[in-house]
């Protein structure tokens, strides 16, 4: 699955103590035992803003390897193609703090993203 926008970079950050996996982090050590990694998101969204941020994640091949009903994806534009799980959302509340229920473009779906 292709997310929303046009990925300018993404690239492993780390996160904090136990921070839930779909939380934000700034490194690895930040984040839960079943996140693998901090990863570093910078992006457009579909409404023409520019984001970037920090999740608690872990790398997939299929929904099925995300946590919590998470969903697989890799952002458009990713040279490299990465792969990593993202939490669905109906609305911002429903998405950890500084996290926004983001449209994906094409898809009848929407993600918690920075």
């Amino acid at each position: 699955m292709k997310a929303l926008v046009a990925l300018v970079a993404l690239a492993l950050a780390g996160c904090g103590a136990n921070a839930p996996t779909y939380a934000g982090c700034t490194d690895e050590a930040d984040c839960a035992e079943d996140a693998d990694a901090c990863y570093r998101l910078l992006f457009d969204r579909t409404d023409g803003s520019r984001a970037e941020g920090n999740l608690c994640s872990r790398g997939c091949a299929t929904d099925a390897d995300c946590p919590l009903g998470g969903v697989c994806l890799a952002l458009d534009g990713d040279p490299s193609a990465t792969r990593f799980c993202a939490a669905p959302c109906a609305r911002s509340a429903d998405c950890y703090a500084d996290f926004v229920c983001t449209p994906v473009s094409g898809m009848d779906l929407a993600l918690c993203l920075p």
